[in-house]
C-alpha cells in the first residue's frame, strides 16, 4: 500500500519556532485535541451526563471551525486505501441494516469518524510532523492537569469510595463514557510524551490515576506505553541517517535534572496518596480487581457483553448496524444491560458490521502494525493508533473521534498516503 515511497510534492510547513502564525496553529490543534480527549464536555462548558449522543460537544463545534478553514483552502489529501476501504464496507454495512434494523445515532458518529480523519490529513500537510506532535503533546498536558485539578475538588468522594470500594469512585469524568474511559485517554495520551522529559512523570502519574479509578485497562495502557518507550528508544538508536545531531551538554544535563525533580515529585505526591488511602480505606484494592479477573462484577459484565456478543453476530453475520449491538444484546438476552458498547471494538464491529466490517478493521489494524515495525517505532502518532488497536481488545467502540483525528494527522504529516 505504498508504505516505503516519498510524496513527489514538498508543501510548506508551518514549522519555524519562532513564528507567531505556528504557535496560533499549535494552540487551535491543541484545543481541538484536547476536546476530543475531554469529548463530555459541551459547547457550553458543562459536563454531558453519560456521554449524552445528542449534545454538542466543544470537540464538535472545534471540528467544524478547523473543518471549514480547511475546505476555503481547498487541498485535502487523497484518503490511504485502507481508510477508503474501512469506511467504504463500515458505512456500507451499516446502511444496509438500517434497513432492517433502528438507524442509531451511532451512524453520524461514523461520519463524524471519517470527517475527523479526512481533516486531520489537511491540517497534518500543512502544519508538518514537528508541529502537530508539539500540539498533541500540549493537549495531553493541559489534559491532565485538568484531570487532577477535577479529581482535586472530590477528595471526599475518593475518601468515601476508599472506605467501600465498588466498582470505581462517583466521580464525574471529563471523557464521555466515565472514569474507566477517562483513565484509558489518558494512558493512551502518554504516547505522545514518548521520547520527551516529560514522559516518565507522566506515565507515573496516568498510572497512579488508574490506580485511583480503580481501572485495570488504564494501568495495563501505561505499561504498554513502557513497551512502546523502549521500542522507540530501540528504534530511535539504531535509526540510520546522514545528520549529525549536536545535544548540548549543558541542556541534556538539565533536562536530566528537570526529568529527576518531576519523578521525585510525582513519587512523592504518590506516596502521599497511598499513605492517606491506608488511613481510609483499603489500598489494595486495585490489585484485587486485577486477582479476581474472570469473577468480579466487571469481568462477569464483559464477560456477559461478549458471549451475547457471538450469539447476536452468528444471528446476523452481515451486521446490525452501528449502535444496535447493546440494543439486540438485550433482546436476545432478555436482561437490561447498563452498557452502551461491547468493549471491544473488533466484537463491536463484527456485531454491527457484519463479517465484512470486522476483516476491514483487522485489515487496517494490520496495515497500522506493518507501519509501525517500518518506522522502527520511532512515530508516537502512531504509536497511539497501534496503541487504541490494542486496547481495543477490552475497550472502545472504533468511532472515537480523537482516534480518527489523530489518525489523519499522522497520514498529513508524513505526507500524505504515499508515505509511511
Amino acid at each position: 500500500m505504498n508504505l516505503g515511497t516519498t510524496a513527489d510534492v514538498t508543501l510548506p510547513r508551518l514549522t519555524s519556532p519562532v513564528s507567531v502564525r505556528a504557535w496560533f496553529f499549535t494552540g487551535v490543534l491543541a484545543a481541538a485535541l484536547l476536546t476530543a480527549l475531554a469529548s463530555a464536555v459541551t459547547v457550553t462548558g458543562s459536563l454531558a451526563p453519560d456521554d449524552a449522543s445528542a449534545t454538542p460537544k466543544a470537540y464538535h463545534a472545534l471540528l467544524i471551525l478547523l473543518g471549514s478553514a480547511m475546505l476555503i483552502r481547498g487541498r485535502i489529501p487523497r484518503p490511504r486505501v485502507e481508510l477508503l476501504l474501512y469506511f467504504g464496507v463500515t458505512l456500507s454495512a451499516t446502511l444496509l441494516a438500517y434497513l432492517a434494523y433502528e438507524p442509531r445515532v451511532a451512524g453520524v458518529k461514523l461520519l463524524i469518524a471519517l470527517y475527523a480523519a479526512l481533516i486531520g490529513a489537511s491540517i497534518g500537510r500543512v502544519a508538518g510532523g514537528r508541529l502537530v506532535l508539539r500540539a498533541a503533546r500540549v493537549a495531553s498536558v493541559v489534559f491532565l492537569i485538568a484531570v487532577t485539578v477535577k479529581n482535586a475538588q472530590h477528595v471526599p468522594a475518593f475518601i468515601s469510595y476508599l472506605a467501600r470500594p465498588l466498582g470505581h469512585p462517583n466521580v464525574p469524568s471529563l471523557a464521555g463514557g466515565g472514569l474507566n474511559i477517562e483513565a484509558t485517554w489518558l494512558a493512551l495520551a502518554s504516547f505522545f510524551l514518548i521520547g520527551t522529559a516529560l514522559f516518565v512523570p507522566f506515565v507515573l502519574t496516568a498510572a497512579a490515576t488508574s490506580a485511583l479509578y480503580a481501572t485495570r485497562a488504564g494501568v495495563v495502557i501505561t505499561a504498554l506505553a513502557v513497551c512502546a518507550a523502549l521500542a522507540h528508544a530501540w528504534g530511535s538508536r539504531n535509526r540510520v541517517t546522514g545528520e549529525a545531531v549536536e545535544v548540548r551538554a549543558p541542556w541534556r544535563t538539565l533536562r536530566r535534572i528537570a526529568t529527576l525533580v518531576m519523578v521525585c515529585g510525582v513519587l512523592g505526591a504518590m506516596a502521599m496518596a497511598i499513605r492517606t488511602v491506608r488511613q481510609y480505606g483499603e489500598a489494595t484494592y486495585v490489585a484485587q480487581r486485577f486477582a479476581t479477573i474472570g469473577e468480579d462484577p466487571g469481568s462477569l459484565g464483559r464477560m456477559t457483553l461478549w458471549r451475547g456478543g457471538l450469539r447476536v453476530f452468528a444471528e446476523n453475520p452481515l451486521g446490525v448496524g452501528a449502535g444496535n449491538a447493546v440494543p439486540m444484546l438485550r433482546r436476545v438476552l432478555g436482561v437490561d444491560l447498563p452498557e452502551d458498547n461491547l468493549h471491544n471494538v473488533y466484537l463491536q464491529h463484527a456485531v454491527e458490521t457484519g463479517l465484512p466490517g470486522l476483516i476491514a478493521l483487522l485489515v487496517f489494524a494490520a496495515v497500522t502494525a506493518l507501519r509501525v515495525v517500518r518506522t522502527r517505532f520511532r512515530d508516537q502518532l502512531l504509536l497511539f493508533i497501534a496503541a487504541y488497536l490494542v486496547a481495543g481488545v477490552v475497550q472502545f467502540t472504533g468511532v472515537d473521534a480523537i482516534f480518527w483525528l489523530v489518525y489523519g494527522l499522522q497520514q498529513g504529516a508524513t505526507g500524505g498516503p504515499r508515505n509511511a
